[in-house]
């Protein structure tokens, strides 16, 4: 299990060009999700966002900081590990069938700030693009993810406004899934 920690912006020239400059480049690639749940949408409802990507399932379940629009997200990659979880709801991956199917095309880069290796990811995909400054730890304890992000940002001069928006589920569910749309955005408004 890792622990991911990310807030999302809107992607500017000018924030893309500095993170071209001043960050190294991992690798460019094409993601290929399928979004995984039951009829009654129990993962998505309770913040469990389980996908197929490019042929692995991952599972990742959601806390969000509404105040600082911080996500955290506590991940998990191996499949008995996400069957653990799933039988809380009294399933498991093969009681699931794909919801709604996310393309991305994803530029990413890193850059160390106070020992701390930062992921910066550029997504466009069908319905949208922004970009997530990401953190993957074992343990967050002590960890100020907004004062991180915030001073990384100042450090670096990024200036974009925070993306707002439903995410790249909800943007797809909104386009392939109407009524998985409309639960998200429930969710999304809480």
């Amino acid at each position: 299990m890792k622990i991911e920690i990310e807030k999302k912006y809107e992607i500017t020239d000018h924030d893309y060009e500095i993170i071209k400059d001043k960050c190294e480049f991992v690798e460019e690639k094409e993601l290929i999700d399928y979004y995984l749940d039951n009829s009654d949408f129990t993962l998505m409802k309770n913040n469990y966002h389980l996908r197929m990507r490019n042929g692995i399932y991952e599972l990742k379940i959601y806390s969000y900081d509404n105040t600082s629009n911080v996500e955290k997200a506590y991940e998990y990659d191996d499949e008995d590990e996400i069957n653990i979880k799933l039988k809380k709801f009294d399933f498991n991956i093969d009681d699931t069938s794909g919801v709604v199917k996310v393309i991305t095309q994803r530029e990413k880069y890193t850059y160390k700030y106070q020992n701390y290796n930062f992921t910066f990811d550029f997504d466009i995909y069908q319905y949208g693009s922004r970009y997530e400054i990401e953190l993957l730890l074992d343990d967050d304890a002590g960890i100020n993810a907004e004062e991180l992000i915030t001073g990384l940002r100042s450090e670096l001069g990024l200036n974009a406004g925070i993306n707002i928006d439903e995410g790249k589920v909800g943007n797809a569910a909104m386009h392939q899934n109407f009524e998985l749309y409309e639960i998200l955005l429930k969710i999304h408004n809480n």
